[in-house]
């Protein structure tokens, strides 16, 4: 009776998902009002903002908890679907993806758009290569890749966590005015290019095992 919950679990975390984009997409569009605002718009505009980036990462805390969640209750309750097996991967790749556009909107940096590019775009070569049918029976999530996706998570929530908590870290990081702002942000840059060369990586391993002998 219980085996609909992983199912329900990970349908949740593509909601969570699209709530990152919104409040991105929010954010963004606040932080564009600034520049012609008064001092006291600009005062109320920034609160605006920073509530939003609140929402964007209380919602991706939230997908990654489902992210853990459904697979262990799955595996507890010996529950599996199809439609969980097709389902999942498409939320991991949707939470991680909106919020890699989130982060780009926010720091709007090329040392944030590469990776993202890359991440985005090897998830979204793997979603194709998981609708062929040579490959249904080979790819199988590695532990290399589990360590990516815990990377990515990592440096995700790291890097959205500063706006939404302490918006003026932001600026001091990016001016280099607080070193220890600037170190974590930096530690937190490298394992987000971490795990964008373990997605090229793993990516490059499936479609090895995918291809002919």
């Amino acid at each position: 009776m219980l085996a609909w919950i992983p199912n329900a679990l990970t349908i949740s975390r593509c909601g969570f998902a699209l709530l990152v984009l919104g409040a991105a997409l929010n954010a963004a569009a606040s932080l564009a009002l600034l520049d012609k605002a008064t001092d006291d718009e600009a005062a109320r505009l920034a609160t605006v903002i920073q509530l939003w980036h609140q929402v964007a990462l209380l919602a991706f805390i939230g997908g990654a908890i489902t992210d853990f969640l459904d697979g262990w209750i799955a595996r507890q309750l010996n529950a599996t679907s199809r439609f969980g097996i097709w389902l999942d991967p498409i939320a991991d790749k949707l939470l991680v993806g909106f919020a890699l556009l989130g982060l780009a909107m926010t720091l709007q940096t090329l040392l944030i758009y590469m990776p993202a590019a890359l991440i985005i775009a090897r998830d979204l070569f793997m979603t194709w290569l998981r609708t062929r049918p040579e490959a249904a029976s080979v790819i199988v999530p590695s532990n290399l890749a589990k360590v990516k996706t815990a990377a990515e998570m990592a440096a995700i929530g790291g890097l959205l966590a500063p706006p939404a908590m302490a918006p003026e870290l932001v600026g001091e990081a990016l001016s280099g005015k607080d070193p220890a702002a600037l170190a974590g942000s930096a530690g937190l840059l490298i394992l987000l290019w971490i795990a964008a060369a373990l997605s090229l990586y793993t990516a490059a391993q499936y479609v090895r095992a995918v291809r002919p002998k």
